[in-house]
């Protein structure tokens, strides 16, 4: 490929100085990663989808894989997928060991839909289907109204792939506009905050969800299964002093996770970023 000619980049992240100078102000205080600006991205991030939890992780792929851990997704499971997405979104139901189940997806739009869905649940009868991953592709967003009763007949759990739609807007029954994220009509929602995105925090995702069941288990398996809750302690002996109080330096791991916790630099630029999504995002009031 000739590098001197024109070429039109794949995708071309936006930082101005106000995004530069909020990293700048983390690198020189006490606090580069575990500290407060990722709770205040967090917050942030609620504030944009008005979901009750917003869980920071370090990727979008990342955040697939915590959903799908929060599912308790195993190898006696499959999950539903569209055929048109990123990878990422089928490798992270495999990363469990749960099979992938693909659906056919409207040849226009490249979105699933209710009818693609139903047609894949009666070919796949007798599949252990316990989840379905919709995503929301460049942009344009999957109509969850008109797969309610589907999802809720077959007892499937929604895991929303919003990778391409932080910012978005999609009409729920009756008309009503809803924000991608907020989690009305899915368990939970996945998000990328990647350079090719709408806004970036570099490398960096979100998930969000309005059940408390399943920001615990989201929290837990984003740090390594390290369960510091005192409620939960099962070693009374090791967890607590003479005097009955918990020993500061005590955690138990129940459960295996991972390390996928996101920077207090990458959440700084990433609060930055997302407090423009009102100037960046235009709402659609269509329906897909």
């Amino acid at each position: 490929m000739n590098l001197a000619s024109p070429f039109l980049p794949y995708g071309k992240q936006c930082i101005d100085d106000d995004d530069i100078q909020c990293v700048v102000d983390v690198l020189k205080s006490e606090w580069l990663t575990c500290g407060p600006a990722v709770s205040k991205f967090e917050s942030d991030f609620k504030e944009v989808t008005r979901a009750s939890h917003a869980v920071a992780c370090s990727s979008g792929t990342a955040g697939l894989h915590l959903a799908a851990l929060a599912l308790n997704l195993g190898s006696n499971d499959a999950v539903i997928v569209p055929t048109t997405t990123f990878l990422a979104t089928a490798n992270a139901v495999r990363y469990t060991g749960a099979e992938v189940v693909f659906a056919d997806v409207d040849p226009h739009t490249g979105l699933l839909t209710a009818n693609t869905l139903q047609s894949c649940l009666d070919t796949n009868k007798g599949m252990p289907i316990k989840a379905v991953f919709p995503v929301h592709l460049n942009g344009q967003c999957v109509d969850l109204a008109s797969i309610k009763s589907i999802v809720e007949s077959n007892n499937l759990a929604v895991v929303e792939d919003a990778c391409h739609a932080i910012g978005g807007t999609y009409k729920g029954a009756n008309g009503k506009v809803l924000r991608v994220g907020d989690c009305s009509l899915s368990d939970m929602t996945v998000f990328s905050l990647h350079p090719v995105k709408t806004v970036t925090m570099g490398e960096g995702g979100v998930v969000t969800t309005n059940r408390e069941d399943l920001n615990s288990r989201l929290r837990l398996a984003r740090n390594h299964g390290m369960d510091r809750d005192v409620d939960s302690f099962e070693n009374r002996e090791f967890a607590f002093d003479k005097t009955g109080q918990p020993n500061p330096w005590y955690y138990e791991m129940h459960q295996l996770g991972f390390n996928y916790r996101a920077t207090d630099i990458q959440c700084a630029l990433g609060s930055s970023q997302v407090k423009k999504t009102k100037d960046i995002c235009r709402p659609s009031q269509r329906t897909r």
